[in-house]
């Protein structure tokens, strides 16, 4: 009887040290983000692992967490009677099997269809989730980028993270000037961890990032560029040197100067992903967040 005691506490005991340490880890992912490293690699994948299930889908979510992902990137839209839905587009019609526009539907109407995968088949029995869903799931494990939020929903993403607990799990971010954010979400802007994305799109680069750093003193940009003779792939120096990282979206050429997941399948890894790296990047966006992960772990660029 003892022996069987004993065993069900060590079972406890083990149990209660990996649900401990499982719920830390969106704390360490966090310290990683505000001192980022050479030495470890950022894992964010695009969507969820959107070849593994529906875009957006709980269940995309918790392939990423199992995976060990560290970020993920999602997309938000508000439904009609304010509900912040995952949802990519403007419309449901792409991604389930239902038609119209999320701000013209309810969020009891959005519950009634289903989730295509992305192949396009529309009999998921996956429903789309709301934000607080989705923060429920990740609470601990891991964080989320918040897109499609941008200048438009911040103040209601905020209240569903404080609601939730989850302030500290949450990336948000855009390309509006300071000033306009300020303007919108006044002291919002300094209890929120806020990534601008530098683009070449963006008329002063180079001010822009600089009025950020004066102000809410960003530790992470997402950089985009189509080539390396455009300033913001010159800015990464600039980032390296005042300590901040380095996002490198590897989705399609125009983001990365053609270093994308699709090169990395095509011609090996080294080519795409190591570049990235090579070049600064402490992040890594993906559509293939399991063979990212692989490449890391096997050049210890997954160190703690």
């Amino acid at each position: 009887m003892k022996k069987i005691i004993s065993l069900l506490v060590v079972n406890l005991l083990f149990s209660s040290l990996v649900y401990t340490q499982e719920q830390h880890r969106a704390a360490k992912i966090l310290e990683h983000l505000k001192n980022p490293s050479n030495e470890y690699i950022l894992a964010v994948s695009h969507r969820g692992d959107w070849r593994y299930a529906p875009e957006n889908s709980l269940q995309a979510i918790q392939r990423c967490i199992d995976l060990g992902v560290d970020i993920i990137e999602l997309d938000f839209r508000l439904t009609k009677d304010g509900h912040l839905i995952a949802m990519h587009d403007e419309t449901v019609n792409r991604t389930t099997n239902g038609n119209g526009n999320v701000d013209e539907l309810t969020l009891d109407q959005i519950r009634k269809f289903r989730l295509k995968n992305a192949a396009g088949v529309k009999h998921s029995r996956q429903q789309v989730p709301t934000l607080e869903e989705v923060m429920m799931m990740v609470k601990g494990k891991v964080m989320v980028n918040l897109d499609k939020t941008e200048s438009r929903w911040v103040k209601e993403a905020y209240e569903v993270l404080k609601r939730t607990g989850t302030i500290d799990h949450a990336i948000f971010k855009g390309n509006d000037d300071f000033d306009v954010m300020r303007e919108k979400y006044g002291s919002l802007m300094d209890r929120i961890i806020y990534m601008p994305k530098l683009w070449s799109e963006n008329k002063d680069v180079r001010s822009y990032r600089e009025k950020f750093e004066t102000t809410i003193n960003p530790f992470y940009y997402e950089t985009l560029f189509d080539n390396t003779e455009v300033e913001t792939f010159k800015m990464i120096k600039d980032l390296k040197k005042d300590n901040d990282g380095f996002l490198a979206i590897a989705l399609w050429d125009e983001l990365c100067a053609g270093k994308t997941d699709e090169l990395a399948m095509l011609e090996g890894p080294e080519k795409a992903w190591g570049w990235l790296v090579e070049k600064g990047a402490t992040a890594v966006m993906t559509d293939r967040p399991d063979e990212l992960l692989k490449y890391l772990e096997q050049k210890g660029l997954r160190n703690e």
